[in-house]
């Protein structure tokens, strides 16, 4: 199979209608498949597609993924997967802990292999703030610039139109702990919407909507904020990706492409 036809099977696994098809395709690519995976699974935000990843590593035995893979073991919603997929492929169970299978991979020489280092960096803390962001929206097809110290202009690509994110990455929360503050504008905010944003507030588990002043006139923003000394580029690339889907949900709903005092859908 072509690079092309790897990548386009890759990214069928985000749709579990063709997902068990692009699963099988992929394991019988062999080895040529790795490289697309890994990179892959270090940009990927769709849980099951990343689910899918793990198997097809896993059921290709590509021990040069291990330093990938392990990182993983500290995400609570793909712990087991990782944990799996390392299993079957080393041979033997080393337990929970990320250290001893990329001890494991350091030893072999695969966690110097440049595919599992970007999947480790995804992972990584403490990044300055320019290459946080470049690992973050890496694949992502959003663009970026530097607005200046901590903060960041990103223009992300939602359902045939452009949504503007803002980043400061500069900013304290009011304990004086140091946050990345992540938003969008979603549009002009006036009282007879602040019962659907409310109700939006209530359905959303991640993120939630806010009235900021822009050019001295009120507007609904969505936005998260996340510890700096937590954030690695993968949860900044999902903060992202996630408050500028729901912005531009949002400012459809409230120019009337759907009823601004309907039930939102969930998340």
């Amino acid at each position: 199979m072509v690079e092309g036809g790897i990548r386009e099977c890759i990214e069928g696994l985000r749709d579990f209608r063709r997902r068990s098809d692009a699963i099988r395709d992929l394991v019988a690519a062999g080895g040529a498949a790795v490289a697309p995976l890994l990179e892959a699974l270090s940009l990927e935000t769709h849980e099951g597609a990343r689910w899918a990843i793990l198997r097809c590593l896993a059921e290709l035995k590509a021990q040069e993924a291990v330093g990938g893979i392990a990182p993983l073991l500290d995400d609570p919603q793909l712990k087991g997967a990782a944990h799996e997929a390392l299993v079957q492929i080393v041979g033997e169970d080393m337990g929970l802990a990320a250290q001893p299978w990329l001890k494991w991979a350091q030893e072999r020489g695969s966690a110097a292999r440049p595919e599992a280092a970007c999947g480790a960096e995804m992972h990584v803390t403490g990044l300055p703030d320019a290459r946080m962001v470049e690992l973050a929206l890496r694949g992502s097809g959003a663009a970026w610039r530097e607005q200046g110290t901590g903060r960041f202009a990103v223009e992300v690509p939602c359902a045939g139109a452009v949504q503007e994110v803002s980043l400061i990455l500069s900013a304290k929360d009011h304990e004086g702990a140091p946050i990345a503050i992540v938003y969008a504008e979603c549009g002009p905010a006036s009282p007879e919407h602040y019962e659907y944003a409310l109700r939006r507030n209530l359905r959303m588990p991640y993120g939630a909507m806010a009235i900021r002043d822009v050019g001295g006139r009120p507007q609904f923003v969505m936005f998260n904020t996340l510890l700096l000394e937590d954030m690695s580029p993968l949860e900044l690339r999902k903060s992202i990706l996630a408050v500028a889907e729901r912005a531009a949900r949002v400012r459809q709903e409230l120019k009337g492409d759907r009823k601004p005092d309907a039930e939102p859908p969930a998340g």
